[in-house]
Parts: C-alpha cells; sequence; structure tokens
C-alpha cells in the first residue's frame, strides 16, 4: 500500500503535469492568431477579435474601423530584397503598437495589409491618428545597407454605425482604401456615413 505522503506526491506530479499541458494548449492558441513576423494579430486573429468585438452587442463608444496598405512594397523587396521588405514590416508594426492604444485591435492580414479597430474614436479622430502616423514614418526611416527606406501607407477608414455590422464596416473601409489608393500614394480616405438609398457609399479624402 501507498504511504499518503506518496499519494500526495504523485498528485502533486500529475497536478504540474496538467498545468503544463494547459500553458502549451494557451500558447499553441496564441500563436495560432500571431502573426510570425511581427508579431501582431495575424488574419485568423482578427477575425477571432472581431466575433468577440461584435458578440458583444452594441457599443456604448464609438469605433472606427481602418484598412492599410504599405505604398510601394513590393519596389521595396525588389530593390533591396525581401529580408529588407521583412523589416520594413516589422518597424511598420512596431509604430502601430507605440502610437496606438491597448484597447485598440492591430492586425496584420497578410503581406502589406493591416487593418485596425480603434476604440471611442470618431472618422475624423481615425483620420487624424493615421496621418500623424504618416509624419513619424516620415521622420522614422528605415536604416537598410546603403541608405534608408522611408514608409509610406494608404488607408481607408470607416466609422461605426448603429444599423451595420462589423463586416459592414470592413467593407466600406476596404472600399475606403481603394479611394485612397487612386487619389495617389500616402492617401487617408474616409467612407461616407451609409444610407438606407445608398449602403455602397463614397469616400472623402483626409488628407
Amino acid at each position: 500500500m501507498h504511504s499518503n505522503s506518496q499519494r500526495r506526491h504523485r498528485r502533486a506530479v500529475v497536478m504540474q503535469r496538467i498545468a503544463g499541458l494547459e500553458r502549451a494548449l494557451e500558447q499553441a492558441q496564441h500563436l495560432l492568431h500571431q502573426d510570425d513576423l511581427t508579431p501582431l494579430l495575424n488574419r485568423r486573429g482578427f477575425r477571432r477579435a472581431c466575433d468577440r468585438w461584435a458578440g458583444n452587442g452594441p457599443m456604448a463608444m464609438s469605433a472606427c474601423c481602418a484598412m492599410i496598405d504599405l505604398d510601394g512594397f513590393k519596389a521595396i523587396n525588389d530593390r533591396h530584397g525581401h529580408p529588407v521588405g521583412d523589416a520594413a514590416l516589422v518597424h511598420f508594426a512596431a509604430t502601430l503598437r507605440r502610437h496606438l492604444r491597448p484597447a485598440d485591435t492591430i492586425a496584420r492580414l497578410g503581406g502589406d495589409e493591416f487593418a485596425l479597430i480603434l476604440m471611442n474614436c470618431s472618422g475624423d479622430d481615425a483620420c487624424l491618428l493615421l496621418e500623424r502616423l504618416q509624419q513619424v514614418l516620415a521622420g522614422s526611416p528605415l536604416s537598410v545597407p546603403g541608405g534608408a527606406v522611408r514608409l509610406r501607407f494608404s488607408a481607408g477608414v470607416a466609422e461605426l454605425h448603429a444599423a451595420e455590422s462589423l463586416g459592414q464596416v470592413l467593407e466600406r473601409a476596404d472600399a475606403a482604401l481603394l479611394d485612397a489608393k487612386r487619389q495617389g500614394k500616402g492617401m487617408v480616405a474616409l467612407s461616407v456615413q451609409p444610407t438606407r438609398s445608398a449602403p455602397a457609399a463614397t469616400a472623402n479624402a483626409c488628407n
């Protein structure tokens, strides 16, 4: 027969193993939703954040979604190589993390595509924030062999309205991003508030 001390020891060993498995599972879940490079949320993590956010029901505070593409990213890769391109993505992600709030959601959807959910933020405030980020990037170029790379981005912003789903807001932000890119590099466009007669609203330039 086992003594009480032996049983307690075995029970403690089992509990330690269970705790270790739980930590490993938690880490695996975290990595599943995290971008390998930056490390922001990845597309899967962003979708989960959106699902959680939408599941909370109507929000008392205002919120905005922003879709972002880095300008000339392919040219950076072609001219300087993919390691510099990766460094540019890391530099941009770090800039976002430094200048956004803990309550905001930041994700890299893939390539040079990023998405934001900005809490307690109007469309105009979101545009001002993104324009300040442009200035920050202009003042902090990425050092590369033989020179420096100055990053710019195009962005589309859409403010959440009560009658919309989060998916609809993201679609408007994506459409505003296309409008911004048509206007030229380094532009930020704000989606006009949708109406019942015009659900697919156009965008106005913030710049």
